[in-house]
């Protein structure tokens, strides 16, 4: 499967013209689509954000595990990692698409830590939903400043359009909450995801230490890697389903596989150290301490 890193890329495998920004883009959707024909858009997984607006359409998508024919106006939504495919019906389109990487949130202090804050532009949140005309209306609005300031280019330009950016931003999530809250199958969908999200984390990490031959990088962007999410999402993630962040989560079974090794195997403190990956017993023997209050022997034969 292709993976697409930046605009540039995107635009090359998509058949669309070179941005001249690879971090921001805002584009009437009829300007690059009505040019496509009716061949399909292979699955490929990105590393870009995007919010995009349509007002008319006729396009098959599949998002994540979403498979939809939306009636329009509606939003929709694609964030890091996530796989797409399309096929585009010419001459159906009108709207307006913004993608921009997570560099370019960076950039910015009023983005730089939205992502938590915006649940839509998470991995398993990101759900495209209808909305009403009033509601597109309102958000037109706010489409079309950052498109005149894009195609103003102005020097500072992106200081404007980033503001601009963080409007629209709040404007969806008030409506994507209403929409949450509203629609029960769209509400116990997200709350399906997160739970199987952090089930798979917790097997991920259980496969890991059963693994002999692993390493001691057992850090959240590891898994976070294999999960493909951010590890902030991840960390955000596993304190609103567990109450404990995503670190913890691992020291916890670490130590609960510790203690059913020391407890159930006749493993040496040595051994068993090794086992779990750690570099030096003294290193694990500190770790058991710090989270048990006892040494590994004193936990063995108490």
């Amino acid at each position: 499967m292709e993976e697409i890193d930046n605009l540039v890329a995107l635009s090359k495998y998509i058949g669309l013209p070179i941005p001249p920004d690879e971090d921001f883009v805002v584009k009437r959707i009829e300007d690059y689509y009505n040019n496509f024909d009716e061949k399909p858009v292979e699955p490929f997984r990105h590393k870009l954000y995007s919010v995009s607006l349509y007002e008319q359409l006729n396009i098959d998508v599949k998002v994540g595990f979403w498979k939809m024919n939306p009636k329009a106006p509606f939003l929709m939504f694609k964030s890091p990692y996530q796989i797409m495919a399309w096929t585009v019906h010419p001459g159906d389109l009108k709207g307006v698409s913004i993608i921009f990487s997570e560099k370019f949130l960076y950039k910015y202090k009023q983005l730089a830590n939205i992502i938590q804050e915006f649940p839509f532009l998470q991995l398993d949140k990101s759900i495209p939903f209808e909305i009403d005309k009033s509601e597109r209306v309102w958000l037109e609005m706010t489409y079309q400043k950052i498109l005149e300031e894009y195609d103003a280019d102005n020097p500072d330009r992106f200081e404007l359009i980033a503001s601009y950016l963080q409007t629209l931003l709040l404007q969806v999530k008030r409506l994507y909450n209403r929409q949450v809250l509203s629609e029960y199958p769209l509400a116990e969908a997200t709350r399906q995801n997160d739970l199987e999200l952090i089930r798979k984390y917790k097997t991920l990490i259980a496969k890991s230490l059963a693994d002999v031959n692993a390493d001691e990088s057992r850090s959240v962007g590891f898994y976070a890697e294999q999960l493909a999410v951010h590890p902030n999402h991840l960390n955000a993630l596993a304190k609103r389903v567990t109450g404990s962040n995503a670190l913890h989560i691992i020291h916890e079974q670490i130590i609960n596989t510790a203690k059913t090794l020391l407890l159930q195997s006749h493993l040496t403190v040595k051994e068993l150290s090794y086992q779990l990956a750690f570099k030096e017993p003294t290193h694990f023997a500190s770790f058991f301490k710090k989270y048990t209050g006892m040494t590994p022997m004193q936990f063995r034969e108490g």
